[in-house]
């Protein structure tokens, strides 16, 4: 189980197309219980809440005050209700797009971004993260690739 890219992974991230527009399609697994690092206490935010409930703190941070920054927007976050097909235990899907993969990296350079990821690490037991660039995503050029074929 893993909440991080590997190196190998993050350079295989760096071989997509530059300066175009990346969707993120991630899975997610929470902690029954957020787990928090000892000794953590921040004034206002209660550790004693469910790995989802301290994502949500994360997200609604991620969403409010960095996506803005670098033009990135979520476009779908709710519960995995079934999978249907595959393996896998997934709590909730979250569906974010950003204006290009070098903007994706500098939120997670922005001031104050390391201060609200101690949410993120307690939360998230698991993840699974797959990305694409807007143009190998776009659902007009596969029905012209298979139109063209008849």
């Amino acid at each position: 189980m893993a909440i991080e890219p590997t190196q190998q992974q993050v350079d295989a991230l760096g071989m997509l197309p530059q300066d175009q527009p990346v969707i993120f399609l991630n899975c997610h697994k929470y902690f029954e219980r957020a787990r928090y690092p000892d000794g953590y206490i921040q004034p206002n935010v209660d550790t004693d809440v469910s790995g989802k409930e301290a994502y949500h703190r994360y997200l609604w941070s991620v969403e409010t005050d960095f996506m803005p920054q670098v033009g990135g927007r979520f476009i779908l976050v709710g519960p995995v209700e079934l999978v249907l097909i595959g393996e896998g235990d997934w709590d909730e899907i979250v569906v974010g797009e950003y204006p290009s993969k070098e903007e994706a990296f500098r939120m997670q350079t922005l001031d104050g971004y390391a201060d609200i990821n101690v949410h993120r690490e307690a939360g998230l037991a698991n993840v699974m993260t797959m990305s694409f660039t807007q143009s190998q995503f776009d659902r007009l050029s596969v029905s012209d690739a298979w139109i063209n074929r008849l």
